[in-house]
């Protein structure tokens, strides 16, 4: 199964946010609830953590703004 990881609404006011850092290496192995990229918006930086256990695949850049709700990567589960 495939988790997708997306850009979090932080706030009401923000629409789009940046990954700043990636906590987990492509191809390393998270536990849920364990931290897997900064994010900043305008006014903060925020800790992003995961919503299932598995391996973690990035898709999008690092230090590019996106919409919320953009999918920058996914955590392959192996239910």
């Amino acid at each position: 199964m495939e988790v997708p990881i997306q850009i979090p609404k932080v706030s009401i006011a923000i629409h789009e946010a940046t990954p700043t850092e990636w906590l987990v290496a492509d191809g390393e192995t998270v536990t849920e609830g364990a931290p897997l990229f900064l994010v900043e918006t305008e006014k903060v930086e925020t800790e992003v953590t995961a919503a299932a256990s598995g391996t973690v695949h990035w898709e999008a850049q690092l230090q590019e703004t996106y919409p919320v709700g953009t999918r920058v990567g996914r955590i392959e589960t192996n239910d």
